[in-house]
């Protein structure tokens, strides 16, 4: 039930969007309404009673797929166009036959007169929501939804997130009692209802709890428009043109196993009130738009998990490929000569976060980080074409694919956020399937999919380079990710 909730705090930064902006950089829009009838879609039903069920308790019967003798979902004229009317009248969904990945939903919406209970009572907002990456069977979540993410469609709480089928996510933010956060345009609905305020930048950590934001652009009476884009291990929240919620890695347990929430189904819910829905449109995105990636968390809440690379001496652990050579000397690896590679032997990695700290010594040093390539023998260049490089480099080259940041020589980062010379940066380094980000002291400069699919696994490294300049290292630690 939506009892606990997360909030966004209200001395946020807003950023005012246009959907054409969000998605300048995605491929056309695809309908999924042809205005005629739910063709592309299924429909999913509760128990007549409405209301959450516990599948595991309840011994009421779902009216299940396919079936819908109440007429909740029904396609009719409002406003002079089509649109698809859910009566909220028992707890359901539509649901997408096709799976997406890497995506921006938009949708516009409108609510209804209608309430049904659980959320008759005026104190009771309006509720529906999309959920996306919808995985595993109908009716998981409350007899009602598929396990996914969420980006609820609630009155004073457009973008909140809902745990679904014990699904949980890592954001960052504070704990408040509602009633005592009196900015916060979601009151609650019971007294003395704890909340946990969503504050960008603030402590970040893990929860299977609710987050809903101090912003209300929800315009009421008329239609709205509600956007996610959904990249990677990442899910941003758009409530007409104003980004209200981000968080990563959504995921869930099965036994002790952590499986990942990166791709599945969408559904649009029926949740106690009736509102429309019309221009339903998604498509595919291969990275974060520059103008969102400020709003991003980084995608490990702290440094638990985390292993350090860096042993006590250079062959602890590590291999020189090629010409050149690294010594390690207090905790610090220090490239010389080359072009060669040095590669860290014990494991290959898959889904990682990878962190640590470079200085070039002189402008424009050269180097890179290498990650997902195979065993290399003695030919360094296995890792340049059959892995992936994060280059350090000069941040004034001609081509924007040699800038520090880029992943070469695929895609540029939106900005170069390095220090000068002789002095130490911070990196990150995050791939999910074939999603790649780069963040630089503690800043987002690149993200970017690999559509060719190059590699999905393989070890990390680091090249020295044969430009008489010097790059160290130090604090380099990795972390799995489901």
């Amino acid at each position: 039930m939506k009892m606990i909730c997360l909030l966004g705090v209200a001395g946020a930064a807003v950023l005012f969007l246009t959907s054409d902006s969000v998605a300048a950089q995605g491929a056309e829009w695809k309908s999924l309404f042809n205005g005629k009838d739910l063709s592309g879609w299924d429909t999913w039903l509760g128990p007549k009673s409405g209301g959450y069920h516990d599948p595991k308790k309840s011994k009421e019967a779902a009216i299940g797929l396919n079936t819908d003798p109440l007429g909740v979902f029904t396609v009719v004229e409002k406003d002079g166009a089509p649109a698809i009317r859910v009566s909220g009248q028992v707890f359901g969904a539509i649901t997408t036959h096709e799976e997406f990945r890497n995506i921006h939903i938009r949708v516009e919406y409108k609510w209804g007169e209608k309430k049904w209970p659980p959320r008759e009572k005026p104190k009771h907002y309006r509720d529906s929501g999309i959920l996306y990456w919808c995985v595993g069977e109908h009716g998981a979540g409350s007899y009602a939804w598929m396990r996914s993410v969420e980006c609820n469609i609630m009155e004073k709480g457009v973008g909140q997130w809902w745990s679904v089928a014990g699904s949980y996510v890592d954001i960052e933010g504070k704990k408040v009692v509602l009633e005592k956060e009196l900015s916060v345009p979601y009151r609650g609905e019971s007294p003395g209802e704890q909340c946990i305020v969503y504050m960008p930048g603030g402590p970040q950590f893990t929860t299977g709890e609710g987050i809903t934001s101090s912003l209300d652009p929800e315009k009421p009476g008329e239609w709205n428009v509600c956007e996610v884009i959904a990249w990677g291990n990442v899910s941003i929240h758009i409530s007409n043109g104003k980004v209200v919620l981000a968080l990563v890695n959504p995921r869930y347990k099965e036994g002790q196993r952590e499986i990942a929430l990166t791709r599945g189904k969408i559904q649009l819910q029926s949740e106690g009130a009736e509102l429309f829905y019309r221009r339903i449109e998604v498509r595919p995105i291969d990275e974060i738009p520059a103008e969102l990636l400020s709003h991003v968390p980084r995608s490990a809440p702290d440094e638990k998990g985390f292993v350090s690379l860096l042993g006590k001496n250079t062959n602890d652990g590590w291999a020189q490929c090629g010409p050149g050579r690294f010594e390690v000397e207090n905790g610090i690896a220090s490239a010389q000569g080359g072009m060669g590679l040095w590669w860290h032997t014990n494991r290959t990695y898959t889904n990682f976060v990878l962190r640590g700290e470079f200085v070039q010594e002189q402008p424009a040093a050269d180097s890179g980080i290498f990650f997902r390539f195979p065993n290399p023998g003695n030919d360094p260049w296995v890792a340049v074409k059959r892995g992936h490089e994060v280059e350090i480099g000069d941040e004034k080259a001609a081509k924007p694919t040699w800038w520090t940041g880029s992943i070469y020589p695929f895609h540029a980062p939106a900005v170069v956020n390095v220090k000068p010379a002789g002095q130490w940066n911070e990196f990150e380094i995050v791939a999910i399937g074939h999603n790649y980000s780069v963040r630089l002291n503690g800043q987002l400069v690149n993200t970017w999919t690999d559509k060719d699919q190059r590699s999905a696994s393989g070890y990390v490294g680091l090249q020295n380079y044969n430009d008489d300049k010097t790059v160290r290292f130090r604090n380099l630690r990795i972390k799995d990710l489901p």
